[in-house]
Parts: structure tokens; sequence; C-alpha cells
């Protein structure tokens, strides 16, 4: 189970990308902060988003390493402009590395998973923009929290159907690795509705004891023409 939580921090870090540097840019820039619930220490992170493209932009560390992902190729790349270094993986490459490393973690328990969703009536205004909460359980306990809006202009720079799908493969490998693998068609049609209904603006992972919760959360969203 710890496996699979430290997965999914790897796996959410990555997705969040886009385009290409402020100046002359077209689309969506959002500051994001990420942190373990009830710690003070944030990490800061610039997200750019434009014509199915994402990049993230570390704001902390000596060397603000950024990385690019495109929709449309499925290519990514891992930039360090400060040692003037970059990786490109091609999609094939880039969901085996995810599974190398979540393989390198491998102490997921085998038991069966039963994962529903939960659209709820709360909502909350996140970085301006009203959001729904979406709660989802692995056999009736409180895995994580979605919030979710669909006003901040996502669907207009990016193909939600393709981010899914994106997300729905590496999950499929997470559980594959966990030996879980058989609950990973009803993760895949939940997080396809999750994605078609909006955009996350904050998200709240659950440790498997229930003791700990990471966050990600979009604190301001700017559209630059």
């Amino acid at each position: 189970m710890q496996a699979r939580f430290r997965a999914i921090f790897v796996l959410t870090f990555i997705f969040a990308l886009t385009g290409f540097g402020k100046a002359a840019y077209s689309g969506l820039i959002m500051e994001q902060v990420n942190y373990q619930q009830g710690s003070n220490d944030k990490e800061k992170v610039t997200i750019f988003v434009q014509g199915n493209k994402f990049k993230q932009v570390e704001n902390s560390g000596p060397f603000s390493p950024a990385v690019i992902f495109d929709l449309e190729s499925g290519n990514i790349m891992f930039v360090n402009d400060e040692k003037k270094l970059y990786i490109i993986l091609n999609r094939t490459e880039y969901l085996k590395y995810i599974e190398s490393v979540i393989a390198e973690n491998k102490d997921v328990a085998t038991s069966s998973r039963n994962v529903t969703l939960k659209k709820t009536d709360e909502t909350a205004t996140i970085a301006g923009y009203v959001s729904r909460k979406y709660e989802i359980y692995d056999n009736g306990k409180l895995q994580s929290e979605y919030w979710i809006s669909s006003d901040a202009g996502f669907s207009q720079e990016l193909d939600m159907d393709k981010m899914s799908k994106l997300m729905n493969e590496v999950k499929r490998i997470s559980q594959n690795v966990g030996g879980s693998a058989s609950i990973s068609d009803n993760e895949y049609k939940i997080f396809e509705e999750i994605y078609k209904d909006g955009y996350p603006m904050k998200t709240v992972y659950k440790s498997p004891e229930g003791d700990k919760a990471f966050v990600e959360e979009i604190i301001s969203v700017k559209k630059q023409d």
C-alpha cells in the first residue's frame, strides 16, 4: 500500500506540465502548491497549458527543473535549463519508466480492490473557480478527493479525453505491478468520468493508514492571449 501511495505522488507530479516560456506565450498559466496536510513546507510549481501541451516548472531548488508533455505526440521532455540538459522519452519509454519506479518500491498488498466514485454536492471556490468535490473510495475507505472545475478553460487548451487516457495507462501499470489489476477497468472509467467533467483544481491523496494526506492545489489561474 505504501508503494501505491508513493507512486501516486510520482505520477501526479509528472502529469502537471505544458507548452513554452512566458514570453510570447498564449494559454493558461497556473500556480500550484504541493504539500503534506498540516505542514507549512510547500513546494511551488508553475504550470503552463497550451494546445495539448503541459509544462511544469518547479519554483524551488537550485536548478528549477521542468517537464514538458505533449498529449499529441506522447513525448515527454525533462529539462534542466541551468545545466543545459534535456531528456526526451516517447510514450512507451515513459510508461516503462513509471513501471520501473513502481516496481522498485513494490511492497503493495495483493488484496482485491473495489474502487468507487462519489460525486458530492459540496463545492468550494479554488483559485477563483467554483469546484465540486469528488471522492474516490477503495473498499469503502476514502482514498482521494478531487475538486473539479469546468470553468477554468482547460478544455479549450487540452483534449481531456487524451489526458484521461494517459493517466489511466499509468494507473493501469501501477495496479498491475501492485497485483490488483482486476479493478483497473473500473478505475479507468472513474478517471475518464472525472476528466470529462473538468480539471482537478485541488487533489488530496490519503495515505493507506489514513493518518497522512498529500495535497496538490492550484492557487491562481491566468489566461494569456
